[in-house]
C-alpha cells in the first residue's frame, strides 16, 4: 500500500496536477488556505495548463483528461487500502502505510482543487458546455470522500490494534 501510494503522490507532481511541496510548512499552509499562491491570481494548474489564455476547448479537454486518470490513480490506491482493511492480517499496514495513504490522499485533494480552479478560470471564456467537465470533477470529489473514509478504517484499524506492526 506504501508503494502504491508513493507512487500515486508521484504521478501527481510529476503530471504537473499540484506543485511539489516545499516541505512541511508549504502543506500546512496548503491545507490551512487552500492555496500558496498569490489571492486572486491563478493557481499552479490553471497556470500551467494556460486556462485563462490557451483556447478554451483544449483546456477542457486537458482538465477533464487529467481529472479522469488522477481519480483513477487514487481509485487504485484506495483499492490497495481497501484490501489492507480486508485482511485478516494485523501486520498488513503500519503506521507508515497510513501515512502514505494519507499522503496521497491530500495530493488528490489538492490536484482536485487545481482542476475546479482552472475550470472556472475558463468556464467565463467558454462558449461550450461545460457540464461533463463538471459532473467529471464532482467524481473526483466523490471518489476523495470515499478515500477518506477508507483514510479513517485505515486510521482506526491502526489505533485499535494497539499500534501493532509499527
Amino acid at each position: 500500500m506504501r508503494q502504491a501510494s508513493n507512487a500515486y503522490c508521484d504521478e501527481v507532481v510529476e503530471a504537473g496536477w499540484v506543485e511539489e511541496a516545499d516541505g512541511l510548512a508549504s502543506l500546512a499552509d496548503t491545507l490551512m488556505h487552500g492555496k500558496t499562491e498569490v489571492a486572486g491570481a491563478p493557481g499552479f494548474y490553471a497556470t500551467r495548463i494556460g486556462a485563462s489564455t490557451k483556447a478554451p476547448s483544449l483546456v477542457l479537454a486537458r482538465i477533464i483528461t487529467d481529472s479522469q486518470s488522477a481519480r483513477r490513480g487514487l481509485a487504485e490506491v484506495t483499492a490497495e487500502a481497501e484490501s489492507v482493511l480486508r485482511s485478516g492480517d494485523k501486520n498488513a499496514s503500519n503506521r507508515g502505510d497510513v501515512m502514505s495513504y494519507e499522503r496521497a490522499l491530500v495530493r488528490a485533494q489538492m490536484a482536485h482543487r487545481g482542476f475546479q480552479e482552472a475550470l472556472d478560470l475558463v468556464a467565463v471564456r467558454a462558449d461550450m458546455d461545460v457540464q461533463p467537465i463538471v459532473s467529471e470533477i464532482e467524481a473526483f470529489a466523490v471518489m476523495i470522500d470515499d478515500a477518506r473514509i477508507t483514510a479513517d478504517k485505515l486510521a482506526d484499524r491502526y489505533v485499535g490494534e494497539g499500534t501493532t506492526g509499527s
